[in-house]
């Protein structure tokens, strides 16, 4: 079979064109998980699309940060728990604000409960802000400052990245 280099061109074209589609899918998942995670995690639901897009982002971070293998897992192991108590802190976040809707939207609301509800919701904003500042503090035995600081501006430049992307593919009209 000989093949011609205007069919070569073709099909490079074609993967390109189709890792290019892949990675927009894993941008689009990224976001909507992003805009939906906290409900999908707290009900087990779309983890695998969410996987893949946490193992892209652990490569990338890794690559990032120029960690060793202990370093990493040390790193991974204190991520991951920062990130457990977090998605707790935000399902009570969310249910409190579901309390709050119901609780605004009866007809006859109760003032003290709303305030009540009010506070407990600020509470927890409060500790999932604690529990940020308390993770960051906690790198510093294991990562050097200039890595905490790569470390943060990764954080959110990953996130930005995947935000713009989502936005100009929607304004295509493509997503």
């Amino acid at each position: 079979m000989k093949f011609t280099t205007s069919f070569c061109i073709r099909k490079f074209s074609k993967v390109i064109k189709m890792k290019k589609i892949i990675f927009l899918l894993l941008i689009s998942v990224l976001f909507t998980a992003g805009l939906k995670a906290q409900v999908m995690i707290f009900h087990g639901q779309g983890r695998g699309p969410l996987k893949k897009i946490e193992e892209l982002e652990r490569v990338k971070l890794i690559e990032a940060l120029n960690m060793d293998e202990q370093t990493t897992l040390k790193f991974f192991a204190r991520r991951n728990e920062y990130r457990h108590k977090q998605i707790g802190l935000f399902q009570k976040s969310n249910e409190l604000l579901g309390d709050l809707d119901k609780e605004v939207n009866k007809e006859k609301t109760d003032g003290g409960e709303i305030k009540k509800l009010i506070q407990e919701y600020l509470n927890i904003e409060d500790k999932i802000s604690d529990n940020r500042d308390n993770f960051v503090k906690s790198l510093n035995n294991i990562l050097s400052p200039e890595q905490i600081g790569k470390y943060l501006v990764f954080e959110r430049k990953f996130r930005d990245e995947i935000r713009d992307v989502i936005f100009r593919e929607r304004r295509r009209g493509k997503w």
